[in-house]
């Protein structure tokens, strides 16, 4: 109960409290069930200017989120890294491995980036009673605090965790 409280603070906080500086390194990441189309929706909201940090560092290239002159291979280094920091297998199969981003919002006021992703997994196939497996290093490799919070639901599992530098993946059954 006190991750689910830790989660649902810092999925409403607004992260321009903390100003362009912030003694605060956190990333939420959630992941619904659509059931209509049969995906998963993967959402991850980050700091925009640590995230395009840590592109830069990665990369050596600037990426100017939301700016007029965004990088054009912006999305290309994206989803580079977060293939790299970030992976969900469903009975050991990856889905983020061939997905592409499929939207970003860069928010100013909040200084927040969030990406959006669908995550297919095959009609023919039940997920329920399978093992779910989550590794998330998202900015780790930025800042030795660092905590990724996620949220999961599919129909009647909800699973939340938080993830840290020491504390990286986490596994649950799908019911």
């Amino acid at each position: 109960m006190k991750i689910v409280t830790l989660i649902l603070f810092f999925i409403n906080v607004n992260f321009n409290t903390f100003s362009a500086i912030h003694p605060v390194h956190i990333s939420i990441t959630n992941i619904d069930y659509n059931e209509t189309e049969n995906v998963f929706d993967l959402s991850i909201k980050l700091f925009a200017n640590d995230f395009e940090k840590i592109i830069n560092k990665n990369n050596n290239i600037v990426l100017n989120l939301g700016e007029k002159n965004e990088n054009l291979q912006c999305n290309r280094f994206i989803d580079k890294y977060i293939k790299h920091h970030f992976i969900l297998k469903i009975n050991n199969k990856n889905l983020i491995k061939g997905v592409e981003l499929l939207k970003k919002e860069v928010k100013k006021d909040d200084n927040s980036v969030w990406l959006y992703y669908k995550l297919k997994y095959p009609k023919k196939k039940s997920i329920e009673g399978k093992k779910v497996e989550v590794v998330n290093v998202l900015m780790n490799d930025l800042y030795n605090d660092q905590k990724n919070l996620f949220i999961f639901t599919y129909k009647n599992t909800k699973e939340g965790f938080n993830f840290g530098k020491n504390k990286i993946n986490f596994e649950f059954l799908i019911k």
